[in-house]
């Protein structure tokens, strides 16, 4: 029995029936490779289970304490029934890429039942564009609740399901059955008594090592990664969301962004991609009279922590930097320069800082109030009013290497990423892929943005203008 870490904890306490906290990747899969060039619901079931049976992760429900009094721990999931996870469905005609992004943005406006392990797998079938997906192909959607994996570790889950071979030999796993009672009302409190009684103890010695970390941060602000901005503008993206969603995705080819990063020294991909969106991101609020006269965008980027030996653990071990994306300077190189020596200085104080900083914070502050402070953010609203950042911008690695990946013998072909919006927080990007495709992936309220097709011809306008200066 596993309890939620601070931080696990408060994608839980944070979401709301508006607000999902749900992370997912949408698969596009090329079922000639399988054999006899189709893949039946039935084989999808037992592949599933054949590939899930040695581990209890995909079995795992939360179960809360008494009052909410402590965070709420993950058991294994005695009544669990994998055709409830696994679900079939089909897409309306024409069968396109428009129908398939309004049917994933709907599925991701929806909240999960935590009463069971929090995943769901949907088989989309009814595809239907040439330009877009391959002949006879089908898409899979994984929805992921963020309080279960971040985005390195749902990554390494999706990899669980993924096989190097279109071959795939049953039996070879051993089937291993995982049923752990749920906690009774007395072995809750026997868990729950003592961890309140060491609160105290527990708050002081977060509190101290918060403060060590909160000098350190402040030092170094005021040295090596002093901000060039101190402040996040307002803009149309900071407001109250809606429970609807509008969904957007655009490819890349990995040796491209890579010549795009040379243009300026040091500059890695994912400084590339930034400079991307922020490209993007100008053009389009520009369009709509929207854009700061004087101040970049702020995004926030995650940054892993995580080390090699827990990549498939549960749970979220991540921290996170605050970049000015460029928003406000119009010449490409220039933005993409600005973006390289930020992040040089950010990425150090994320993993050496801030992720202790975060941690310390979390323990400090005992649960009941977390979940007070969860409530009250739903209630009050207090990030659309007082911005902390504008977007996210989340580059997490897909599967390694360049070899393809099979789903029951299909080819997945690309991977599209999918991450949470909240108040204050209207759009968010991911990118994540397979072999040399690189895809990026854009949800946003739909209120918000009614026009996602010009952004993300905005996106692809950026990329075509640093293109243009690599050649």
């Amino acid at each position: 029995m596993h309890q939620l870490s601070p931080t696990d904890a408060s994608f839980f306490q944070l979401e709301t029936p508006k607000q999902p906290m749900i992370i997912g990747a949408l698969w596009i899969c090329d079922q000639s490779t399988a054999p006899n060039g189709l893949v039946r619901h039935k084989q999808i079931l037992e592949y599933v289970e054949d590939r899930i049976s040695h581990s209890s992760l995909f079995r795992r429900r939360l179960q809360a304490v008494p009052m909410n009094l402590d965070d709420p721990y993950w058991i294994d999931d005695a009544n669990f029934n994998l055709e409830y996870h696994v679900r079939h469905v089909g897409l309306p005609k024409p069968g396109d890429l428009r129908q398939l992004r309004i049917f994933t943005a709907r599925i991701m406006s929806r909240s999960m039942d935590m009463e069971r392990a929090p995943w769901e797998l949907y088989i989309i079938e009814g595809l239907n564009d040439p330009d877009n997906f391959p002949e006879n192909g089908f898409a899979v959607l994984l929805r992921l609740h963020h309080a279960y994996v971040d985005g390195k570790s749902a990554v390494e889950l999706m990899s669980m399901m993924l096989e190097t071979t279109p071959e795939h030999h049953f039996g070879e796993r051993d089937l291993e059955q995982f049923a752990e009672p749920a906690l009774s009302p007395t072995e809750a409190w026997a868990r729950t008594i003592p961890r309140l009684a060491s609160q105290a103890f527990r708050s002081t010695k977060a509190g101290i090592r918060a403060a060590r970390k909160g000098r350190e941060l402040y030092s170094r602000l005021r040295q090596d990664a002093h901000p060039d901005q101190t402040q996040v503008p307002q803009t149309l993206f900071n407001q109250n969301i809606s429970p609807q969603r509008v969904y957007g995705s655009i490819d890349w080819d990995y040796l491209q962004l890579k010549s795009i990063s040379r243009l300026t020294p040091n500059a890695s991909v994912n400084d590339a991609i930034v400079a991307i969106v922020g490209g993007g991101l100008r053009r389009y609020l520009d369009m709509h009279n929207e854009l700061p006269d004087d101040q970049s965008l702020v995004a926030l980027c995650p940054v892993s922590v995580r080390p090699n030996q827990k990549k498939r653990a549960m749970g979220n071990m991540v921290s996170g930097m605050l970049i000015g994306i460029g928003t406000d300077i119009e010449d490409p190189i220039a933005r993409l320069e600005k973006v390289q020596s930020r992040t040089s200085k950010a990425i150090p104080l994320a993993q050496e800082v801030i992720s202790e900083l975060v941690i310390a914070w979390g323990e400090m502050v005992p649960p009941a109030m977390r979940s007070l402070v969860g409530w009250a953010q739903g209630k009050l609203h207090l990030l659309s009013r007082m911005p902390l950042i504008n977007t996210v911008i989340t580059n997490v690695p897909g599967p390694a290497g360049m070899e393809p990946r099979y789903f029951v013998g299909a080819r997945v072909d690309k991977i599209y990423p999918l991450i949470p919006n909240a108040d204050g927080v209207a759009i968010t990007h991911g990118i994540t892929g397979i072999g040399t495709n690189l895809a990026l992936g854009v949800t946003c309220d739909r209120a918000i943005m009614p026009d996602m097709d010009d952004y993300l011809a905005c996106i692809a306008a950026s990329t075509q203008e640093y293109l243009a200066l690599t050649r």
